[in-house]
């Protein structure tokens, strides 16, 4: 009898998987009515300097594919060192973008020095400032200490689907429906002085984020409408 092929002992995704991933998540993306607001004209600029690109790790799922082609080259991505985020790497590269292994939990202190690098060679590093483990839509320290040591600004970036359906998970991940619509809007850089404290750049940074990033109400729990 044929062995039956699981996940539970792969370290790697298998290539024909990835690509097969990969295809489905851009044919999936094709169908969303995508539009890009980015009313200071940052990116552009990624071809031509670094900076740090600020996500939620709710929108993450369809920013590879939905960020324009011509920039993914210019991007590198922060993703944890887990046996899932080695799956998540295999599937960033099939869309012709690098990886940086990494996070504030594990693997932190490298992936630091690998993003400076990276900044230093003109890649702009994307970073889950909420992630790995949240609390959703809080800011990490990361992202504001990349920008100071690297002397480069950060974008906040969000990615809004005007429909979706939303996961039971710490960051209530959220999956676009198919056709609807769903807009990347590019907020205004951030510097982040050396002499500022960095509880202030990390709130400077959430509410920025938060400005730009559009949620339908949240249904009061049952404990909460006692409240």
């Amino acid at each position: 009898m044929g062995k039956i092929f699981t996940f539970k002992n792969k370290r790697h995704l298998p290539k024909w998987l990835a690509w097969l991933l990969a295809g489905f998540l851009k044919l999936y993306s094709w169908t969303f009515r995508v539009r890009i607001e980015d009313p200071h004209g940052v990116f552009p600029q990624v071809t031509s300097r670094a900076f740090a690109v600020a996500l939620w790790h709710n929108r993450v799922l369809f920013a590879t594919p939905v960020i324009p082609k011509k920039y993914r080259k210019h991007l590198t991505v922060l993703i944890s060192a887990s046996r899932d985020g080695e799956y998540i790497s295999t599937l960033v590269k099939c869309f012709g973008m690098n990886s940086i292994r990494g996070s504030s939990s594990r693997g932190g202190a490298k992936a630091m020095l690998e993003m400076r690098h990276a900044m230093a060679e003109g890649f702009s590093p994307i970073l889950t400032v909420d992630g790995p483990r949240g609390p959703k839509y809080t800011v990490h320290p990361g992202a504001v200490a990349l920008a100071r040591d690297g002397k480069a600004p950060v974008v906040p970036v969000a990615f809004n689907a005007k429909h979706y359906w939303q996961l039971h998970s710490w960051d209530r991940m959220q999956i676009p429906w198919p056709f609807t619509r769903l807009t990347m809007v590019i907020g205004k850089p951030l510097e982040f002085p050396e002499d500022l404290p960095t509880e202030e750049g990390c709130e400077q940074l959430r509410q920025a984020l938060l400005e730009i990033t559009h949620d339908r109400p949240e249904k009061a729990t049952a404990s909460e409408k006692k409240g």
